[in-house]
């Protein structure tokens, strides 16, 4: 496995290495504002050159042993290499989607990173808003309804912040959104502070670059109707990604396949059917 030369075969985890590997580089630390050049990594860990490769975010050929060890050359935090370790398992792997089908155990971590680096951004959810644009009112609603015990204590306080956070970076972004939300998580019911929920709707529905749409239930059954997913799409010819949420299980797709092509023309189809959310609710 070397270098990728067609952009549209590479993939996300291979671009994403590549990404982490440089911002760890030039990361701000004590006696170093700009970081460390190529050249000063010491060459017995890896080459110049091959850095760069890596960097570039087309080259498979990386072992994980050597990852590790720019990132302990690079004084990395502990919960950041395990990140950057996985992200050079599934660059090896001939299926990466299957090493980061867990990634909803990994806080997202993943996911955010794909996120955070797509131009244009989509979300179809049946029976909830999508976490992209949850307002407090609404993360206070899901806190309060939830009932079911998890293993480990759920840091709710964290939960918020880190949603809140998430949803300011993609505001200031000002990166177009399509939102596909199912009729049912409007309708259903939201509790006291459901006026609240469907006025910050209303207030995300009017952003410019947010299209905001609603799947009547009237419309019956659609295709994408018991999927929630995420589809990113980048400049240039990077692939799309797209992460698959199901009763049965979630994980990444790759949208080159069958099953991708299917949902990338599922939410094409589905999001001819909506309607605005301004036509929901006059």
């Amino acid at each position: 496995m070397t270098d990728i030369e067609d952009p549209a075969k590479v993939p996300p985890p291979v671009q994403e290495l590549g990404r982490q590997l440089e911002a760890e580089r030039v990361r701000r630390r004590p006696g170093r504002p700009t970081g460390y050049r190529k050249n000063e990594v010491p060459t017995n860990i890896c080459s110049a050159k091959t850095l760069g490769r890596l960097e570039s975010g087309s080259y498979r050929g990386v072992k994980v042993g050597t990852v590790l060890e720019l990132l302990r050359f690079y004084e990395t935090p502990h919960q950041k290499v395990d990140h950057i370790a996985r992200l050079a398992e599934a660059a090896r792997a001939g299926d990466w989607c299957s090493v980061y089908s867990n990634a909803v155990n990994d806080r997202g971590w993943f996911l955010q990173q794909c996120e955070d680096a797509a131009t244009f951004l989509c979300y179809h959810s049946p029976l909830a808003i999508p976490s992209l644009i949850h307002s407090e009112a609404y993360y206070r609603m899901i806190r309060g309804t939830t009932s079911v015990s998890f293993d480990g204590d759920i840091d709710w306080d964290d939960g918020l912040e880190f949603r809140m956070e998430r949803r300011e970076r993609w505001i200031e972004s000002r990166r177009e959104a399509l939102l596909l939300i199912g009729e049912a998580a409007l309708t259903m019911g939201l509790g006291p502070d459901r006026d609240l929920i469907l006025a910050d709707l209303k207030q995300v529905s009017a952003l410019p670059f947010a299209d905001v749409r609603i799947m009547p239930l009237a419309l019956g059954r659609y295709d994408l109707q018991p999927w929630s997913l995420n589809l990113f799409e980048y400049d240039g010819e990077q692939p799309p990604v797209v992460n698959v949420e199901s009763p049965r299980g979630g994980g990444f797709v790759d949208a080159s396949t069958s099953q991708g092509k299917f949902f990338t023309g599922a939410f094409k189809l589905a999001s001819a059917k909506s309607i605005t959310a301004e036509e929901f609710f006059t």
